[in-house]
């Protein structure tokens, strides 16, 4: 144990463990956002589904 130690695995592992989950993060954001409709033509894509006069 000492051995691997001084090493620099648990280091490197402290290092390398957020970087890996920022990319793997970033990945499957990229996946859902592609697999999305588009919607560049919705003009009032924010407003949701109000509707169209107030009472």
């Amino acid at each position: 144990m000492i051995g691997l130690h001084m090493g620099g695995i648990p280091e490197t592992a402290m290092v390398l463990g957020p970087v890996f989950l920022i990319i793997a993060f970033i990945r499957i954001a990229r996946r859902n956002e592609a697999a999305l409709p588009d919607d560049e033509d919705d003009w009032d894509a924010d407003l949701g589904d109000l509707p169209a006069e107030r009472k």
